[in-house]
């Protein structure tokens, strides 16, 4: 008998190998190598092909949550399969965050206490800290902070994965990450997409012009990521995940010329110790702020700060401890100019779910760092939300995050705070006159805004003719006026990229004739 049980189910396996799609193998193949975004297409088939097929739904919903895809599709999904499996805990929790992404809480609670009451004993710390997001979620979608996200378009952005917005305070230059096609990153790897690689773009006219690869000093075939930089632009932290070198960071510097940047070279080894993944350099270079896995550490990776002595030779690095780290991950960490305020990236803490975005203040006195701060919504989401670098004078950020409208897998967005008081540039210059000494003319000057009929005016002083005009960035169109002189009218751009704080600018009236 048992040799028959042999004999059938032999049988069984045959007849199920020979009924199998011919795309159920190409799947397979797709799969062990985690190749989720290729797999989409092909399970897309298969459901289309067998409609009845419940399984070949759930495996697509899986798909679409592990790729970011459209969120309304992938809880469908869910919903139509889930319910006609086995009890499975990982298949409910996969329905959690796909409710979860879509800020559908309670529903999503309702799924992890699902899984939560056949999970096993590994599972179960995942899920209840899931439970514990939707909860920090829900209070926090309360209290809306007031922002507007602007993507910047098709020129920086691509259908593609762009993240990972490094800028200096002022704004002269942005760098990021992407994981488009490139000569160096020609084909995709085993996941399906191409290497990353790092791009730069110049600001022109307020406008972000077509960025260019950082070019071999920086990338190659393998994977380069921009994780932090100077806030005067100097120092640029990069990411290498080669052979020969995994999990460590480099520094490099903008050429003499102005132009691109020098052949990175790799951080020191009391730096590059575990597996370093992200890390800013103050303007000095003598203070580093990095993440960390190696031992010793309260959880999964540390934020540690590294100090230079006057010796040159860097210092041991300090971990800054369970105000800052938790036992989940801690990662990107910048300090502002002054470093005394740290940003960072945590799992841990009043995360919404992955990553969220937090900063933490230095106290003098206790010399230590405060409580973290979340950003709040909808700066962070239910995604991961990784690095967020200001600029100027705190109004306006730079992220990535993935939105609905959006033009690829993540997109990079600039956030203006509309709820900091906006940002005027401070022009001065003189009127003065051709033809005439006279000082007791009197002229005035009117900026208006052709778009919103807005007329702001001012007055030069008397004797010397200096002005000065506080304006927010615009299109302006300047009307001067003395009697008995020709009247100037003109425009007047203010950028706000990159925003210029003070300009000068000089007019000369003429003397109209008699």
């Amino acid at each position: 008998m048992k040799q028959l049980g042999l004999i059938l189910l032999s049988v069984f396996f045959s007849f199920n190998t020979f009924a199998q799609d011919p795309l159920e193998e190409k799947i397979t193949d797709l799969l062990k190598s985690n190749d989720y975004k290729d797999a989409v297409p092909v399970y897309q088939k298969l459901v289309k092909k067998h409609p009845e097929n419940e399984e070949y739904k759930y495996q697509l919903g899986k798909c679409l949550l592990k790729t970011h895809g459209n969120r309304m599709e992938t809880i469908s999904l869910f919903e139509s399969s889930v319910a006609k499996r086995k009890p499975d805990a990982e298949a409910f929790t996969f329905m959690g965050q796909a409710y979860q992404h879509d800020l559908q809480f309670d529903k999503a609670m309702d799924a992890y206490n699902k899984a939560k009451a056949i999970a096993s004993k590994t599972q179960l710390a995942k899920i209840e800290r899931q439970i514990e997001t939707c909860l920090h979620a829900k209070e926090l979608i309360i209290y809306p902070i007031n922002v507007t996200f602007t993507n910047l378009g098709n020129v920086v952005n691509s259908e593609f994965a762009d993240y990972y917005p490094i800028i200096p305070d002022d704004e002269s230059f942005l760098i990021f990450t992407s994981r488009r096609p490139e000569k160096s990153a020609s084909r995709p790897e085993m996941d399906g997409y191409f290497p990353s690689d790092i791009y730069t773009a110049l600001p022109k006219d307020g406008k972000w012009i077509e960025p260019k690869s950082l070019g071999a000093n920086i990338n190659t075939h393998f994977d380069e990521e921009a994780v932090g930089i100077s806030p005067d632009g100097k120092k640029l932290t990069v990411y290498v995940d080669h052979i020969d070198s995994s999990g460590n960071l480099y520094l490099t510097e903008p050429n003499k010329t102005g132009v691109g940047f020098k052949k990175i070279e790799r951080l020191d080894e009391k730096i590059n110790e575990g597996f370093e993944s992200t890390g800013s350099m103050n303007n000095a270079g003598d203070v580093f702020a990095f993440s960390s896995n190696r031992k010793g550490g309260l959880g999964e990776k540390d934020i540690y700060i590294i100090r230079k002595l006057s010796s040159g030779k860097w210092a041991l690095p300090q971990n800054l401890g369970a105000n800052i780290n938790t036992k989940y991950n801690e990662d990107f960490p910048h300090l502002t100019k002054d470093g005394k305020i740290l940003y960072f990236a945590s799992e841990g803490h009043s995360s919404m779910g992955g990553y969220d975005l937090f900063k933490s203040e230095w106290n003098e006195e206790q010399k230590a760092w405060s409580a973290p701060q979340n950003l709040g919504y909808p700066i962070n989401d239910t995604y991961d939300n990784e690095s967020i670098f200001f600029v100027g004078d705190g109004a306006y950020a730079y992220v990535s995050t993935i939105k609905d409208g959006g033009l690829g897998d993540r997109d990079i967005y600039k956030i203006k705070f509309n709820e900091i008081d906006t940002r005027y540039c401070i022009i001065t210059g003189y009127v003065t006159t051709l033809d005439s000494s006279d000082a007791t003319i009197k002229i005035s000057i009117r900026a208006s805004k052709p778009e919103t009929k807005e007329i702001l005016k001012f007055v030069p002083v008397q004797k010397t003719g200096k002005y000065v005009m506080a304006l927010p960035p615009g299109n302006y169109t300047l009307d001067i006026k003395a009697e008995g002189y020709d009247e100037i009218v003109t425009s007047f751009i203010i950028y706000d990229l990159p925003f210029q704080p003070e300009r000068t600018k000089d007019f000369s009236l003429k003397q109209s004739p008699k």
